[in-house]
């Protein structure tokens, strides 16, 4: 390549007009994207190869800098003088060979047009894998006569409460599932977005991700989640922890027997977990360019190129992780459903009697400043219209906070309230059923029953019959599920006075 091929410029110093070494200088097209990288050298000269262009517009320095516009009829041989920005890159010895990543560290990108690295194997420690509970409710049917039946209202009242009519005790079952997951590596997903950046150059990018609905400080492990997704919670998220078994949809058996139901069981949690893993990474998530402006928070990044010599590009990518999933043959407990009556708790008295458990389980967490007011007893301090609403909340949600008054409210209260029914072979609830509600239908509390006698034969029997079977783990299958936040790697490229030569050897 001869001189006549390259436009020269030399880039000096502002206050000095001294030569400028390690200055990065772009070359931008039409549409102010990059179209070639070059630095200054020892003497601050910078060769541009010549193109068919009326005007050249360059950016001297940083992405910070302002693009300047040349007419290339007024460029000679002589190399032009450029002046170098105020706040040059650094240039220390050592600086080269060291790139900062501000995110997560991993391993370097994958070239261009290459699929990314392949997923890393199982840790060389044994690391426990995590155990997910479910249950569901099983109700006996009735053996109603046939005539009573067919006389019944074949239309369905969806808008009536459940507590208004009175119904009798039932029987049924508690099938307990465990989902065990181990980890089978974590691996790169797809890439996301890509910045390359010049010597001393630093941008800043936004992570819109759209799949955690938590905040930040509250954020649960992405299992968590995904159970959430595939089960519901009796009390609410906040009291999960009192209860760590997440309930499926009920159902209700016509026939004696647990095999089929307990067979369906393990297959709707196995479809529910796949299509929740699915629908979780289906959710938005992008990498964008953030305004110069934007504020350092959690959701913003900065990545520096810390070299004085290269470009280094900046690779995000989503992080997934592989698990192993089995399942184990479920369990099942005889127990009895109670019915009860919706009480009027959307008062301020009740309110205040249970508010240890309105505060962890007020579905609205917008509303927890109206209800802490309300709980210190100034009545003054708490807005009719706030309390108005706190009060149409409760009532609008009346069986979910009676059955969390009754779930997880004083035990020796509930017992007092069981001693006073009796179940439908005449004995004393309190003598059959352990005090404890492990799930709901409708207006009815599930408690379980001490021993699988008191059911009726035909069911007893049933039961028996399953529990005589070993326990089994089905067949596991693979799941990938995303974790918060991106993975970011840096790939640093040749020097750029390596790719100026190149350039020039092949022209």
């Amino acid at each position: 390549m001869t001189i006549s091929d390259v436009w020269l410029f030399r880039i000096v110093h502002q206050d000095t007009g001294k030569p400028a070494q390690g200055v990065p200088v772009t070359v931008l097209d039409k549409g102010g994207n990059a179209a070639g990288h070059w630095v200054s050298d020892a003497d601050g000269i910078v060769a541009v190869p010549r193109r068919d262009l009326l005007k050249l517009r360059l950016r001297v320095g940083l992405r910070s800098e302002d693009p300047i516009e040349l007419a290339t009829a007024t460029l000679g041989d002589e190399p032009t003088p450029l002046a170098a920005p105020s706040h040059l890159p650094p240039s220390t010895s050592g600086a080269g060979e060291r790139v900062v990543r501000e995110l997560q560290v991993v391993h370097p990108a994958p070239a261009a047009g290459t699929p990314p690295p392949p997923a890393r194997g199982p840790d060389p420690v044994d690391v426990p894998g995590h155990v997910l509970y479910f249950q569901r409710l099983a109700m006996f049917a009735e053996r109603a006569p046939a005539a009573a039946s067919a006389a019944r209202d074949p239309v369905a009242d969806f808008f009536s409460l459940a507590g208004e009519g009175s119904s009798a005790m039932r029987y049924g079952a508690l099938i307990e599932v465990e989902e065990y997951w181990q980890s089978l590596g974590v691996q790169w997903g797809e890439l996301l977005y890509s910045a390359t950046l010049t010597p001393g150059d630093e941008a800043k990018l936004a992570v819109l991700d759209g799949r955690w609905r938590r905040e930040a400080e509250g954020r649960e492990r992405p299992l968590q989640i995904l159970a959430r997704m595939v089960g519901t919670s009796m009390l609410g998220d906040l009291v999960s922890a009192l209860r760590p078994e997440l309930q499926l949809d009920a159902l209700t058996l016509t026939e004696p027997g647990l095999e089929a139901a307990a067979a369906d069981t393990v297959q709707l949690v196995r479809d529910r977990t796949e299509r929740m893993s699915n629908a979780l990474r289906r959710r938005p998530l992008g990498v964008v360019d953030a305004p110069a402006d934007a504020p350092a928070t959690g959701a913003v990044r900065t990545v520096r190129n810390t070299t004085r010599d290269r470009l280094v590009t900046f690779h995000f990518f989503e992080p997934l992780e592989r698990f192993k999933v089995m399942v184990r043959s479920p369990r099942a407990r005889p127990v009895i459903f109670v019915p009860f009556r919706l009480p009027n708790v959307a008062t301020p008295d009740v309110v205040r009697r249970f508010g240890y458990l309105f505060r962890r389980t007020l579905l609205d967490r917008g509303m927890l400043p109206d209800l802490e007011r309300l709980l210190g007893g100034d009545e003054a301090s708490v807005p009719a219209g706030a309390r108005g609403r706190l009060l149409e909340h409760i009532e609008a949600n009346l069986l979910y906070y009676s059955t969390a008054i009754i779930s997880a409210g004083d035990p020796a209260a509930r017992h007092v309230a069981l001693s006073k029914l009796r179940d439908p072979a005449g004995r004393p609830l309190t003598d059959v059923v352990e005090n404890n509600v492990v799930g709901r239908i409708g207006s009815a509390i599930a408690l379980p029953l001490r021993s699988a006698a008191q059911l009726p034969a035909e069911w007893r029997d049933a039961l028996a019959a399953y529990h005589a079977k070993p326990l089994r783990v089905t067949e596991g299958f693979v799941v990938t599920i995303p974790h918060p936040g991106v993975w970011v790697s840096a790939q640093a490229h040749e020097p750029m006075q390596q790719q100026a030569d190149s350039q020039e050897a092949a022209g």
